[in-house]
């Protein structure tokens, strides 16, 4: 026994060996971050299944009094309400009447005043109504506070929509905090009525309600409410537009009258992968959000691998990693249920992919598996066009690193054609033989054959990689991932949804083209909006979320460590001096041309070009904020490891001794930077977590951090 237990040791450890430290610490990082997030996204309430509710629908719910011990019935004293998508203009209000009668009396006897009525805002309100009410949970009615007085004679509760929304759960509490049994299908209300003699008095309000499809969804989760102003317990307006995207592929052909909205910023993948927690774990936060943190701490391991190979250096991998998880983006907009950590992570992933083959090229060994790059790229790429088309600028840099990668295969057949030919003219040079000769000759050209045969077979290869996995496959990803999203396009597109004359392949390249502008509008978009041009300097922070009062500051902003924006644009300031130098002073053979100076070189050219294809996706689309940074950040952030790492491999000082680590003075100063970056961490996190604080203590945290006040991060 203790044989085995000695060697399944002995295989754990040298399975831990043959990892570095580095990677050990990427790990680390990876699931740290994957925790933290799951365990600050909210919980796991959900509103349970969702009624569409039409254009002048009116519901009938019975309400079945509980009995306290005294055996006298606790009368009504809140009501809370969760609706989804309302089908108006976006900052328009919703009236929803709530109507009650009594249930003892042979005739009806309806109030007069009812219970009144709830005025919401779509997504914000423009004139008084409830902002933020899409998808959260909203007090509809408070009896106590209000001074009303429901009797528990008054069981049945009319609600009228005005509108076609998404109704995801109507929630009847009593004075005791305990949630009334309420009920909708006639079946049930008739089990439960009191008196079965007068239930022919009901029997027809009720059976009204069989006619609409799926009304017992408004009672399916009857103890998941919740309550709280964070974004702990809150959807954010930008997720109202996702939330909006699954529910329109759930109501399926239902139509919607003239006002159908969702969102266009995205393409058809994104809902489907935010789908995929939704599905698992209802429609709560947490099934939202899930989906997010796992592709961003995902790309902070993709962070690891491609800095390490960048930089040819598992130290400087990791600090890539550890600067994108903590720098301000991937704890904000990563953790919340939006698009853009699946459009960054499957980018990246491209740009991986190609410069392993732009380093690697084809080998002569295993040329199939070796293409593979080639083809992981391409289908990382066709990924990212779904999620967002506008992801399509990402060929430009991926383009320039095949076409490179290319040419130095075709450059390296023919250096090796030329040395099979000169072995041949050497051979022949002192030869005195015309058999000999002309057999060298022989053999020349066949190994000649060979190779262009071996080339041609890698040729073939790469292209076919190239159109299968870039071309075929991206047509292919965005055809079929907008099947589930048909009935959407259908009510955008068509003049007539019931009647429908577009093909799907004319409502997906309008899909398509509304993609390239941003027009999903939040209560926060004009404050946040700027030039895209503007990360690189960091103008302003977008808020994503706020619940703010006079003496509390409590809101999400998207903003990159302020002390990281600066460093990031002298890094790319300095970086770019370094390659022109490079150029200008001779290259190879001149005062910049180190062993270094091509890791460092490739580096950058990697990096600008995901710097530039990346802010393309929002260079003119108009009204972007910071959010929409998230896939340029990660590339802005390495160039301040590229900094670092071309001054560490030029750093020529002393070398001593810190707290028993040997450092130069380049990590004497990226110790101290990091420090740095590290208070103003520790600083934000109340902003990156939606933490309430005081306002003063707001303004003495993170205030200071941004340059324009956008009318809600302001102190």
């Amino acid at each position: 026994m203790a044989t085995i237990k000695e060697s399944k040791k002995a295989k754990i450890k040298a399975f831990f060996a043959k990892y570095s430290r580095f990677a050990k610490a990427a790990a680390i990082l990876v699931l740290a971050f994957f925790v933290l997030g799951a365990c600050t996204i909210g919980g796991f309430n959900s509103p349970g299944g969702a009624y569409f509710a039409e254009e002048g629908t009116t519901v009938s719910v019975y309400l079945d009094y509980n009995k306290n011990e005294s055996g006298s019935s606790v009368a009504l004293d809140k009501v809370y309400l969760n609706v989804g998508a309302i089908y108006e203009e976006v900052g328009s209000d919703v009236t929803l009447t709530f109507r009650h009668a009594s249930a003892t009396l042979t005739t009806l006897s309806w109030s007069t005043t009812g219970l009144g009525s709830l005025k919401l805002g779509n997504l914000y309100s423009q004139s008084g109504g409830v902002t933020n009410a899409n998808y959260n949970w909203v007090k509809a009615f408070d009896l106590t506070e209000s001074g009303k007085t429901v009797s528990t004679t008054r069981r049945i509760i009319q609600i009228s929509f005005p509108s076609s929304m998404v109704v995801n759960e109507v929630v009847f509490v009593d004075k005791d905090g305990n949630v009334i049994p309420a009920y909708t299908a006639r079946a049930e209300v008739e089990k439960v009525f009191a008196d079965s003699s007068k239930w022919t008095t009901y029997r027809d309000l009720f059976a009204s309600n069989d006619k609409y499809e799926g009304v017992s969804e408004l009672l399916d989760a009857q103890n998941n409410y919740r309550t709280g102003s964070s974004a702990y317990f809150n959807f954010t307006q930008d997720e109202m537009y996702t939330l909006m995207q699954i529910d329109g592929i759930l109501i399926g052909k239902h139509t919607t009258g003239e006002n159908y909205l969702t969102s266009t910023d995205f393409g058809p993948l994104a809902p489907l992968l935010s789908m995929v927690g939704v599905a698992i774990f209802g429609k709560s936060l947490f099934g939202l959000r899930i989906m997010s943190v796992l592709f961003t701490a995902a790309l902070a391991g993709l962070a690891y691998l491609f800095g390490k190979r960048l930089f040819k250096s598992e130290g400087f991998g990791f600090l890539l990693a550890c600067l994108f998880a903590g720098g301000g983006l991937a704890l904000t907009v990563g953790r919340l249920g939006l698009a853009y950590p699946f459009l960054a992570f499957f980018a990246v992933a491209a740009y991986y992919f190609m410069f392993k083959f732009f380093e690697d090229g084809i080998s002569e060994d295993a040329p199939v598996r070796s293409a593979l790059n080639i083809l992981f790229s391409g289908l990382m790429f066709a990924l990212a066009v779904a999620v967002d088309p506008k992801a399509v600028f990402a060929l430009i840099g991926l383009a320039v690193l095949f076409v490179i990668g290319a040419v130095k295969q075709s450059r390296a057949h023919k250096e090796e054609a030329r040395a099979i030919r000169k072995e041949m003219s050497d051979k022949n040079f002192s030869e005195r033989s015309e058999e000999v000769m002309q057999a060298n000759i022989d053999e020349c050209e066949r190994k000649e054959r060979v190779l262009a045969v071996n080339y041609g077979y890698k040729t073939r290869i790469m292209y076919a990689f190239l159109l299968v996995s870039f071309i075929v496959a991206t047509v292919l990803f965005y055809v079929l991932a907008s099947v589930p999203s048909y009935y959407s396009y259908v009510r955008l597109y068509e003049a007539n949804p019931e009647s429908p004359t577009l093909g799907i392949f004319r409502l997906i390249g309008n899909a398509i083209k509304d993609a390239f502008t941003v027009s999903d509008v939040t209560a926060f978009s004009a404050g946040n909006a700027m030039s895209a041009f503007g990360w690189f300097i960091g103008l302003k922070g977008a808020t994503l979320f706020s619940a703010s009062s006079a003496q509390t500051y409590m809101a999400i902003n998207a903003q990159l460590n302020i002390a990281m924006i600066v460093t990031g644009l002298v890094g790319f300031i300095f970086a770019s001096v370094y390659a022109v130098l490079y150029c200008v002073t001779g290259g190879k053979s001149g005062a910049y041309g180190s062993e270094h100076a091509g890791h460092a070189l490739r580096a950058y050219a990697v990096l600008a070009l995901g710097l530039l294809t990346s802010l393309l996706q929002y260079a003119f689309a108009g009204n972007v904020s910071a959010s929409q940074g998230f896939l340029f950040d990660f590339f802005y952030i390495g160039f301040i490891v590229l900094t670092f790492y071309i001054s560490y491999v030029h750093d020529t000082s002393r070398v001593s001794r810190v707290f028993g680590i040997r450092m130069n003075t380049t990590l004497k100063v990226l110790a101290g930077i990091l420090a740095v970056y590290a208070v103003i961490f520790v600083l934000s996190v109340p902003m990156y977590f939606g933490i309430p604080i005081s306002t003063l203590a707001a303004t003495i945290c993170f205030g200071w951090t941004t340059f324009l006040s956008n009318g809600y991060y302001r102190f």
